[in-house]
């Protein structure tokens, strides 16, 4: 191997790490934190599932502001470096106050230090995934690179996951506590190495008009856009009422659930290189369809699990685990491409606006997904702790945990198929942008 391509590698695995460290507290952040606070905590089903919809709100509408300033960031002050910088120095104290409540916490600050990760997470995530657009511009390469880092990120996830088994018999909160402080002790020195020495890539080639218009006339990225955020709503609902099928539906212990979640995850890990081997043989969307199928296959099996099915369960995590792989590579590379198409057709720098928007779509699902699925819990009674669930509301949360994402993930694939960029069609795209440099 050339000093150049260990070169090459070194920045790809530079670039991969703060999503290891971004990924340490996501699940229980945004899977575990809504039932904790609302179970644990007192706070109620109703009550959580209308504040994290409210902070979605807040956090979407920053992040088209944020990504259109990580645009205008020049270079020579760090363009997509200085942002990154800002949020993790924001996000570090709100993590550790929100993983930190103490009894008899109230709404409002749940609403204040979740608004302040929120806007964080976002200053941080939208320039660190639109850099890779400019460190990559071939097809699969920049499939590739995409797979280093959410690759990575699962590796953080199932870190987490591996602390949840070990400290298993510590307490809920004492749990959160540790994993923020581990987040923030790691992330001083990944953050540091990786906006110090990873280059700033090649440059775009357009000419300098920048906007933060919505793109309206881009049909091919409305196209992606659209099916992002039904799969990303599809994998939401199963996602926030996970804890509660485990506990309600499987009656799993909690070390059950720590080691359901773990190989979950490191099915993921396992299926990200096979998805990502097969977008070189066959189109990256094409890829990402089968994926979806596979999924909705799997979800079949869902409503005959009873009480007890701990193993059934775990097969059905890893199969609906090797496919969140595609969902975590894929797409992002495809949005990329939508990126490079909108530069040459409508000669216009919003790449990190771009991304803004996927980053929208993405957190108005996950939004949607705890704002609909917790009230409409509530409503058919899973949220009275005094007694055990109803039938009425487990067939409510089997419904909302695996049918409803079956019909969303259908009409996704529907909108995929027969998608006009390919890897010639993505050559084409490049060549007319270098030599319109």
């Amino acid at each position: 191997m050339s000093d150049y391509s260990k070169l090459r590698k070194l920045y790809k695995g530079l670039y991969a790490l703060p999503a290891f460290v971004l990924a340490l507290p996501t699940i229980p952040a945004f899977i575990l934190l809504p039932s904790f606070y609302a179970e644990t905590m007192g706070l109620g089903l109703a009550a959580v599932g209308a504040i994290f919809l409210g902070l979605r709100i807040l956090d979407v509408i920053s992040d088209p502001i944020l990504g259109y300033a990580s645009d205008h960031i020049p270079p020579r002050f760090g363009k997509r470096r200085l942002p990154m910088a800002i949020g993790a120095l924001i996000g570090a104290p709100a993590l550790v106050m929100l993983f930190s409540p103490e009894t008899g916490v109230t709404a409002g600050y749940l609403i204040g230090w979740g608004a302040l990760l929120y806007l964080a997470w976002t200053a941080v995530q939208i320039p660190y995934v639109a850099w890779a657009v400019e460190l990559e511009q071939g097809y699969a390469a920049r499939a590739q690179l995409n797979g280093y880092r959410e690759g990575a990120g699962l590796i953080g996830i199932m870190a987490t996951g591996a602390v949840g088994v070990v400290l298993v018999s510590f307490t809920e909160q004492d749990r959160f506590q540790i994993i923020a402080w581990i987040t923030v002790i790691l992330g001083c020195g990944i953050f540091y190495a990786t906006l110090r020495f990873v280059p700033d890539g090649r440059p775009i080639f357009s000419d300098k008009s920048r906007t933060l218009s919505f793109p309206w006339k881009n049909k091919i990225f409305l196209r992606v856009l659209t099916a992002w955020f039904l799969n990303g709503l599809a994998n939401g609902l199963p996602a926030v009422c996970l804890p509660l099928f485990m506990t309600h539906i499987l009656a799993a212990s909690d070390t059950d659930q720590a080691v359901l979640l773990f190989i979950y995850f490191l099915s993921a890990v396992i299926g990200i290189q096979g998805w990502i081997w097969l977008s070189r043989l066959y189109t990256k969307h094409s890829v990402w369809c089968l994926s979806m199928v596979m999924a909705c296959i799997v979800f079949l099996a869902v409503p005959f699990i009873s009480t007890g099915d701990v193993f059934l369960f775990g097969i059905v995590c890893i199969l609906t685990g090797l496919t969140l792989g595609s969902d975590l590579a894929l797409p992002p590379a495809i949005q990329a491409d939508c990126a490079d198409w909108d530069r040459l057709r409508f000669r216009k720098e919003r790449t990190g606006t771009l991304f803004a928007y996927w980053s929208m779509s993405t957190k108005l699902a996950l939004g949607l997904a705890v704002g609909i699925a917790f009230p409409v819990l509530a409503w058919f009674g899973l949220d009275d702790q005094t007694q055990m669930a109803s039938d009425q509301s487990k067939v409510a949360l089997v419904v909302i945990y695996s049918v409803i994402p079956i019909v969303l993930k259908l009409i996704a694939i529907i909108m995929m198929r027969n998608f006009p960029i390919g890897p010639k069609q993505h050559l084409a795209i490049n060549r007319r942008l270098e030599s319109r440099s």
